[in-house]
């Protein structure tokens, strides 16, 4: 019994991990990025030059746009809520808990480490995307 239980927990765990890789693969947009400062929170939902667009592709890439600069690095689901951005060595850049993922809209927070020296600090940063078309892309940049 314990074995089949074992079992079934693994191939739920797996079954979810590739969803989410489908999930997430595609053209996304960020709509806003929230910070978080010890209390304190800020959150810029004005688009500017300064935002980017990240395309996941299913090679494990991904490219981030920003007007007519890009980045390759590549990622990679480490977990059902752990979403890692690595270079072309495999060396990690950064890290982020993914909040929310379907089809439509993705949240990823990444913890940041504390300004000032001592205990009870709490610095991270919300980023919302949601999923688009190169369509879409090429249309809100030429306004």
């Amino acid at each position: 019994m314990k074995q089949i239980l074992i079992s079934l927990v693994l191939i739920v765990s797996l079954t979810q991990c590739n969803s989410r890789e489908k999930d997430i693969q595609g053209l996304w947009r960020t709509d806003s990025i929230s910070n978080y400062v010890n209390g304190l929170s800020f959150t810029n939902n004005t688009m500017d030059e300064h935002w980017s667009y990240f395309e996941y592709k299913p090679d494990g890439s991904v490219f981030e746009r920003r007007g007519k600069e890009f980045r390759k690095s590549y990622y990679k689901l480490t977990g059902a809520d752990s979403l890692t951005y690595s270079d072309s060595t495999g060396y990690a850049l950064n890290q982020y808990q993914i909040l929310h993922l379907d089809e439509k809209i993705l949240v990823l927070k990444k913890s940041q480490k504390p300004y000032l020296a001592g205990k009870n600090q709490e610095l991270y940063e919300i980023r919302y995307f949601s999923k688009t078309t190169a369509d879409n892309t090429l249309a809100s940049q030429k306004k």
